[in-house]
């Protein structure tokens, strides 16, 4: 096979610049959230020593992760989705930013730990959701699947190198900054969606009430078996099958890895008494 068939095919990228404004954004805003993704567990971890506590983590995001990306897909079908990604931006800085802040105080309690964690899992679904409606409308028809194509590619490479940029600026900085540079990060989807046009659906007849439509969506994927099948192992694959929860339990008590002043204090016993000298 040639060499040139390998190659990807970015003539979308070149070709539009609301593309890469929008690519470039979810990017980077990515990256951050990789972070927070390792930060999470790790947190718990160091301020639980339970690894049924941080596995339970999965379990708190599930609902809000699911719900959002339902009531999102009606909701872009329904409002400018360039509006409906700034807003949900606003909820990931200010969520994302709560998070540091209670890093920074020191000790939070495990219940607001996951009601945060559950907070940001819907308003990154939402952020994909959106991101998604519009991606269709910065392109010419002939160049959709290129253009989606390098945009979940792009994503793939974020999952890889987001959590390791993640272990680098808890090791390096501490929890806190992890949370603070995801606040931060998402500024860059900002820019990006600021500077591209509205966003507006392009049916602008009448729509169902959401529930209504969202319900009709769900009937349909349960009267398509391959559909329902499909998703069916996909959620079962990220809800039960993401070693990601453990990463945090390995590192500290198998590496010792981490903050060398939290490592250290998990590695002494609560009933060993420190040593004098």
């Amino acid at each position: 096979m040639p060499l040139s068939k390998l190659r990807p095919d970015l003539r979308s990228l070149r070709e539009s610049r609301d593309l890469r404004r929008v690519v470039f954004g979810n990017v980077v805003s990515n990256l951050g959230t990789q972070a927070t993704l390792v930060a999470l567990p790790y947190q718990l971890y160091i301020e639980t020593h339970s690894p049924l506590l941080v596995g339970l983590l999965g379990a708190v995001e599930l609902v809000p992760l699911v719900t959002a990306s339902l009531l999102g897909g009606a909701i872009a079908d329904r409002m400018d989705r360039r509006r409906l990604l700034l807003l949900d931006q606003i909820g990931l800085v200010l969520t994302a930013g709560a998070l540091a802040g209670a890093a920074f105080v020191g000790h939070p309690p495990v219940v607001l730990i996951y009601a945060l964690a559950a907070v940001l899992a819907g308003f990154a679904a939402l952020q994909n959701v959106a991101r998604s409606a519009i991606i269709p409308n910065l392109v010419d028809a002939s160049r959709l699947r290129s253009a989606l194509a390098i945009n979940y590619g792009l994503i793939q490479v974020t999952m890889v190198v987001g959590p390791g940029l993640g272990g680098l600026l808890i090791g390096a900085f501490g929890l806190p900054w992890a949370y603070a540079a995801d606040a931060i990060s998402c500024f860059a989807m900002v820019f990006g969606a600021w500077a591209i046009g509205p966003q507006r659906p392009a049916i602008s007849q009448a729509h169902q009430p959401v529930l209504q439509s969202v319900a009709e969506g769900l009937r349909f994927v349960r009267g398509n078996q391959a559909l329902l099948g499909s998703f069916a192992i996909d959620l079962v694959a990220m809800t039960f099958g993401m070693p990601r929860a453990l990463f945090a339990v390995l590192s500290v008590s198998v590496y010792h890895a981490g903050r060398r002043e939290q490592v250290c204090s998990t590695r002494r016993s609560p009933s060993e008494p420190r040593s004098r000298r």
